[in-house]
């Protein structure tokens, strides 16, 4: 799959360029990466811990709640994620064929495509949950899946043939794909940090919770089309060298 100017989908990339690209994709429109990634980040958030963990109107409280964060990371990796990976391909692609990408519409094909990512999704982190007591199994199945939404919005799978896409392009690769997702998040991190740090300080000061929720929408906001464009363009990287019968 060819490309609009500088972002070719047909061809490998090395680590390096898998983060260049996905930063340079990001900075050219930016407005739109981040309203996709805003349109369900801000909801999920507000829902789940603004009124669900009663963050709206709760004291500050310093330290880690492991039910509370446990409850987030679930819905994260099962809402957040999926749905912006989901929008974040449909404007990529957009992109690479040589048109402007309209966060609306990327919107609305994650939206249109909720069931089957969401049954997908469930699937593989029922099978992640199975292995996490054993951790290394956790995080083995971890990242064979970790292409399971790429699986259903870009070759169509569905239900279990998505695990199987995403377990076969992995094959051969999952300490490439480890790192590079490690990566991926790291980068995102230290922007993040910038505004985490200073609204927890806030929020302490204050003494009121929605002042660190809103340093977790803002940081969530920002970091979460990075990490799926990178993902994205490590999806299309893999598929490339499968093509090409290279490792």
């Amino acid at each position: 799959m060819s490309a609009g100017p500088g972002v070719d989908l047909g061809r490998p990339r090395d680590v390096g360029a898998l983060l260049r690209d996905a930063l340079r994709i990001l900075l050219a429109h930016p407005l739109t990466f981040l309203a996709l990634s805003a349109a369900f980040v801000v909801p999920v958030h507000l829902i789940v811990s603004g009124v669900g963990l009663e963050y709206l109107t709760a004291p500050y409280r310093e330290g880690a709640r492991g039910v509370e964060v446990a409850i987030t990371t679930v819905v994260t990796f099962v809402l957040i994620a999926p749905l912006v990976t989901a929008g974040t391909i449909h404007a990529l692609n957009a992109i690479a064929a040589g048109n402007a990408p309209n966060a609306g519409t990327s919107i609305v094909t994650a939206l249109e495509a909720f069931t089957p990512l969401l049954l997908a999704v469930l699937l593989s982190a029922a099978g992640i949950l199975l292995g996490l007591p054993l951790i290394l199994p956790g995080i083995y199945l971890a990242v064979r899946w970790v292409f399971v939404p790429q699986a259903v919005m870009i070759d169509g799978a569905r239900g279990a043939d998505a695990l199987r896409r995403s377990w076969h392009l992995v094959e051969g690769a999952w300490w490439r794909t480890l790192g590079v997702v490690v990566l991926a998040n790291l980068a995102a991190a230290l922007p993040g940090l910038l505004v985490i740090i200073p609204l927890e300080a806030l929020a302490e000061a204050a003494d009121r919770e929605a002042v660190s929720l809103v340093g977790t929408i803002v940081t969530d906001v920002i970091t979460a089309p990075f990490v799926a464009l990178v993902v994205t363009l490590l999806f299309y990287d893999l598929r490339a060298r499968e093509r090409a019968g290279v490792g």
